[in-house]
């Protein structure tokens, strides 16, 4: 089989099918899969597993551009559901699984989905507790080998599997005319945006769309000698349902015949990248915070292992000096000769520097770390540079579910910490004359499902993509997020304050977890403070500071334990309420006078997806936050 300059989703499927058949497509737990496979599948075993699931689709009589939704978290099995939906010509609809009924049946209704894939049995009864609420659905499938049911309604897995088996004995030949018919221009899934601010939309994403960003990748990378291959491995475990692991890792990796790992859920990131040494992942900048300023916690936990960790932070900051290039831009290239630039005597310290303190954060990554990608909100430059001394290749990114992913990325050999990037994988942005960048070449979207008029104004007059976002860019070509042109909150007394760039300043701090900027139609800038409760569990053991131990609630996100909630009195202690006004002040240093945080208040719990406060991707959902908090806000501005 040649590759196609431009294949389709099924065409790139088969192609890496074809030509690396004995190689691992995916590897996983096989405990959490009934042993499935003993944990890996090769292309080949890939390919007909992929088409008993699309056999046993159109067995149930799905057609060509029929909706078929998958709800589940991330896994193996998700993306073979993915697959088999394209190769039979349909249209996949991607539910994140932490959404509420009321949410999913505003999905399920608006794309008309025939049948639904749920990835457990917990989600399943999520589901029939509305199923009469949903006329279009006709199955659903449970993503489980050994799930059992008497309802007529419900399929397994395997059942699914028996199925596509029995059809494909007799009719091979029209599966294979089904996925070579599909075409460039036709759908090939719909996502739903997140919804920071009001109800999600669902973006068509076209096979071209797929096609076309792909190749842009291809070329960028080709061009920065930072190409994936079939030798490459990626780390699933954010959700499939968004655009930024469905491209960057499952697209990525299939077009280029690479391996997927599946880690056994997000809790497990530390300990998975440890088991299956990924090249590459992608991450989010709050999961690249909580595991450095974990890190850094455990480095620096007494004096002397401060001191220690303070002083390899000062050599870090030289020896960047020397992977600096003249425009200011930094080489995180793995093909960079930086011992070969270092003076003798800076190189002997860095060598020290490294052993005890930046080969340990290098670890936490595992063995074949080549890079990894930032994105779906702005990423602190002072993280960034953290990460670089530890010479770890953080690439930040941007893109959108509009654009098909990433449209802006920093390349390896010139990173610039505190900017987006650069125009990238086939895309050329323009910012107009009120600042909001625009979009055009490839990836783009087709339009917002059964929304006409939400689709002609996402759009300028000559076609390019209005993002919504505001940024700045600079003489080199690189693009610096400023805020959403939603987010942008506007003061009384007319001045415009980007919420993102105070954000960024606590990103860092080991003493604040989350903040919430608040000033809409305000005369000032005011702050909900989430403290980092695990940092202070461990300094009020230090300091003998005695507290209702018995109000805290802890949870195991990324594989660091950390604490969700306190008590009342956790928060009102001096040490505590020192160290939050301290770190107010230096934020406040660094801010304009109207930007500064006149006010703030300290929470008692997290913001958390599962309490609605934040999206699957981990932003702030701004309406949620400030009406369960408005008498707290009110409190600040009386």
């Amino acid at each position: 089989m040649v590759r196609k300059d431009m294949p389709t989703v099924c065409e790139a499927f088969y192609y890496s099918c074809e030509k690396f058949p004995d190689r691992p497509a995916q590897v996983f737990n096989p405990a959490l899969y009934n042993n499935d496979h003993q944990g890996t599948f090769t292309y080949k075993q890939l390919r007909e597993r992929v088409e008993y699931l699309a056999g046993g689709l159109m067995k149930l009589g799905i057609n060509p551009q029929d909706m078929v939704a998958i709800m589940s978290p991330s896994s193996a099995y998700w993306t073979q559901a993915d697959m088999a939906i394209a190769n039979c010509g349909a249209v996949s609809v991607a539910i994140f699984p932490t959404l509420s009924l009321g949410e999913v049946l505003y999905i399920m209704n608006d794309s008309k989905s025939r049948i639904l894939f749920v990835g457990n049995e917990s989600l399943l009864n999520h589901v029939l507790a509305g199923i009469d609420q949903m006329p279009s659905l006709e199955k659903i499938i449970v993503m489980d080998l050994k799930y059992k049911s008497n309802d007529s309604r419900i399929l397994s897995w395997q059942d699914l599997i028996n199925l596509g088996q029995e059809y494909l004995k007799q009719n091979y030949d029209k599966y294979e005319q089904r996925w070579k018919s599909v075409k460039l221009e036709n759908p090939y899934t719909i996502l739903y945006t997140s919804g920071t601010t009001g109800q999600g939309k669902g973006v068509i994403l076209t096979h071209w769309g797929a096609a076309s960003r792909m190749k842009g990748v291809n070329e960028f990378f080709a061009r920065y000698n930072m190409s994936v291959t079939e030798n490459d491995v990626t780390l699933c475990y954010l959700p499939l349902a968004h655009i930024f692991d469905r491209g960057s890792c499952q697209l990525m990796a299939i077009w280029q015949g690479a391996c997927i790992c599946y880690a056994d859920s997000p809790a497990t990131l530390l300990e998975d990248l440890q088991k299956y040494n990924p090249t590459w992942i992608n991450c989010v900048p709050r999961i690249y915070e909580k595991i450095y300023i974990t890190m850094q916690q455990q480095l620096a936990a007494s004096s002397l292992k401060k001191s220690i960790f303070e002083w390899a932070n000062r050599i870090g900051d030289e020896v960047l000096k020397y992977r600096t290039n003249p425009n200011g831009t930094i080489n995180m290239s793995p093909d960079f000769d930086l011992m070969g630039k270092l003076p003798f005597g800076l190189k002997l310290k860095y060598k020290i520097a490294d052993k005890l303190i930046f080969s340990k954060i290098r670890g936490l990554f595992g063995k074949r770390f080549r890079f990894s990608f930032s994105a779906s909100a702005a990423i602190s430059p002072d993280l960034l540079r953290l990460y670089y001394k530890a010479g770890l290749a953080v690439l930040e990114g941007y893109g959108s579910t509009e654009s098909f992913n990433a449209c802006i990325l920093n390349p390896i050999t010139a990173c610039n910490p505190g900017k987006m990037g650069i125009d990238a994988n086939g895309s050329i942005g323009r910012v107009a004359p009120d600042g909001e960048l625009e979009i055009s070449g490839a990836g783009i979207f087709a339009g917002y499902l059964n929304k006409p008029e939400e689709t002609k104004a996402a759009f300028t007059e000559d076609g390019w993509f209005k993002t919504g976002d505001v940024v700045e860019k600079d003489a080199n070509g690189y693009y610096k997020f400023i805020e959403r042109k939603k987010g942008i909150i506007c003061l009384a007394i007319g001045k415009n304050v980007a919420p993102a760039k105070i954000e960024n300043l606590f990103s860092t701090s080991s003493y604040i977890d989350q903040v919430f900027v608040i000033g809409d139609e305000r005369n000032y800038i005011t702050l909900l403070v989430v403290p980092n409760f695990t940092y202070f569990v461990e300094l009020y053991k230090q300091n003998n500071i005695k507290y209702d131990e018995k109000a805290l609630v802890w949870s195991d996100a990324t594989g660091v334990l950390i604490c969700n909630q306190v008590g009342p009195e956790f928060i009102e202690t001096d040490l505590l309420k020192s160290k939050i006004a301290e770190e107010i002040q230096r934020v406040n240093e660094q801010l304009e006078t109207f930007e500064r945080i006149k006010n703030y208040r300290i929470l008692t719990k997290r913001f958390t997806e599962e309490d609605g406060e934040l999206t699957p991707t981990l932003k702030p959902k701004k309406r949620v936050i400030v009406e369960k908090y408005k008498d707290l806000i009110e409190s600040m501005y009386k």
